[in-house]
Parts: structure tokens; C-alpha cells; sequence
């Protein structure tokens, strides 16, 4: 829909629910509003979409969105305080279903618009060798090129150097981002993150373009953290199981034949999960 559509239609229902101070209407267009506008922001940068089913809030997923690109690009999407502000009313919302103070509704509505204000690229465009040297901004990039000719370059000492120019000028832009959130910006950012990959991870030294920007980003850390707490489910289960039959066999001896075996195996399950788990995760987050 056209925004200048939708203001207008926003502005009659306004007007509508200040003449029957009925605003709960108006409450829930302002969260459904905000969940899309997130939720598109969330798709542009390709993050999968919000998980309405599993009872996933807008804070957390906005949380989400912020954990992949601060570990990427130590750049926050959105700022605390608006996550924070978020937070607090759609816990009302949720427990009150849909009854939230009319100063609530009109933050609501700003946290929108502010959000309809933030620019970003979107990641599912296709890198471009040319992109990539209007990124760089430095002539030693073409030394690099899959477009060079020659079969033999010694580049063994330009590599580090071409890499930290990368690092210098991703750091100006990362300071411009955590001022501003620009578009261009962004992408520039995100570009340089592609170059300096492709060029530390291939021993030639060639620029491998191909795919497109979300496919530089580590998206993976909250598929991995619920695995872990998956794992550490079963974990508590099996433990609890072999507990709870060990009590069974010390109140009726009697069914220590049928029942020991079932201990040693949930108790051997649970204890080699728990180490695969320290192994697995605890020592990554270490």
C-alpha cells in the first residue's frame, strides 16, 4: 500500500477512535504496523521472517537482527532504546490483549515511523566485481583481479597490506554506521566484508564474486543456541528418568532386574550428551 495512502487511513481511524475513546483498534494497527515494518527490515537483510507461531516477540526478534550485524559488522540495527520500548509495551499488550494506555499507542506509532525512516540494502542483490572495486577505493585491488592475465604473481606481500587497507576503511565505516544508518553506507560496508573474505580465505589471492550480499553474513548463531538448549533438554530428561527410576528400585527392590538396564542407558545417554554439550557449545562461548 501507497504510505501516503495508509497515513491517510491512519489518520480517520484516529480521529475515529478519539470520537468513541474506543482505542484498542488503534492499538493493535499500530503493532501490526511495526511487526511488518521489522519484519521487512528483518527479509531485506536476510534474516528469516519473524516466527509468529512459536510465540516469537518483536523485541527478541529484533534482538536477533541486532546479534547477526554486531557480530558482523559491530553495527546495532536498533538501538536499545528502542527494543527496550518495544518491550515494555508489548508485554502489556500481550497480557492485557490489546488494552495499552493511549500515550503507549502514540510511542508505538513513532517507534514506526522512525523505523519507516531507517534505510537498508537489501541483501538478496547479486555482488558485482565492479561493486567491489568502487568499494575498495584503492588501484593495488586490480593486482587481485580474475581479470589479470599474467599466470605467476608473487603476491605474497601485497595481500597483508591490501588487507589492512580493507580493515582501516571498514573501520571508518563502521563508525559512520554506529552514528548513522545509511543505505550506501551499509552496502559499502558489507561489500569490503565480501573483499577482504574472498581474499584471506583464498591462497591464490583471486576475488571469487559470486552469490549475493546476505551470503557474507553469519546468520547461524540462534539455529545454533536453540540446538544447545534442545540438547540440554534431552540432557535433563534422561537424567531425570534414570533419577526417577533409581527411586522406583529403592522402594520396590523387586524390579531391579527389568529396571537397572534402563538406568545405566538414560544415565550413559545423559552423561554423554552433557559432555558432548560443554565440548560443543560451552567452549565456544568460552
Amino acid at each position: 500500500m501507497n504510505t501516503q495512502i495508509l497515513d491517510m487511513k491512519l489518520k480517520n481511524l484516529i480521529q475515529v477512535c478519539k470520537e468513541t475513546k474506543n482505542y484498542k483498534k488503534l492499538a493493535v494497527v499500530s503493532f501490526i504496523l511495526t511487526g511488518n515494518r521489522i519484519n521487512e527490515i528483518g527479509i531485506y537483510l536476510g534474516v528469516r521472517p519473524r516466527n509468529r507461531q512459536s510465540g516469537e516477540r518483536l523485541c527478541e526478534y529484533m534482538e536477533v537482527i541486532n546479534d547477526i550485524f554486531e557480530r558482523n559488522l559491530q553495527v546495532p540495527i536498533f538501538q536499545k532504546g528502542m527494543i527496550e520500548a518495544v518491550r515494555e509495551r508489548e508485554i502489556l499488550f500481550m497480557k492485557n490483549k490489546g488494552e495499552i494506555p493511549f500515550d503507549y499507542i502514540k510511542t508505538m506509532f513513532s517507534l514506526y515511523y522512525e523505523l519507516r525512516k531507517l534505510e537498508v540494502p537489501n541483501l538478496h542483490k547479486t555482488l558485482t566485481q565492479d561493486e567491489l572495486e568502487e568499494a575498495s577505493h584503492f588501484g593495488t585491488f586490480s593486482f587481485f583481479s580474475p581479470k589479470t592475465k599474467r599466470k605467476e604473481r608473487n603476491n605474497t606481500g601485497l595481500k597483508p597490506l591490501i588487507l589492512q587497507k580493507i580493515r582501516e576503511r571498514e573501520m571508518v565505516l563502521k563508525k559512520n554506521l554506529q552514528h548513522q544508518l545509511d543505505e550506501h553506507t551499509f552496502e559499502t560496508a558489507l561489500h569490503l566484508l565480501s573483499l577482504k573474505h574472498s581474499i584471506a580465505n583464498d591462497k591464490k589471492g583471486r576475488i571469487r564474486v559470486h552469490g549475493a550480499l546476505k551470503d557474507n553474513i553469519v546468520y547461524q548463531k540462534s539455529m545454533v543456541a536453540i540446538f544447545g538448549y534442545f540438547i540440554l533438554g534431552v540432557i535433563i530428561l534422561l537424567l531425570s528418568l534414570g533419577i526417577i527410576i533409581l527411586v522406583e528400585l529403592s522402594l520396590v527392590p523387586m524390579h531391579s532386574g527389568d529396571l537397572s538396564f534402563w538406568v545405566l542407558i538414560f544415565f550413559l545417554g545423559g552423561v554423554f550428551l552433557l559432555y558432548f554439550y560443554i565440548k560443543q557449545f560451552r567452549t565456544q562461548r568460552g
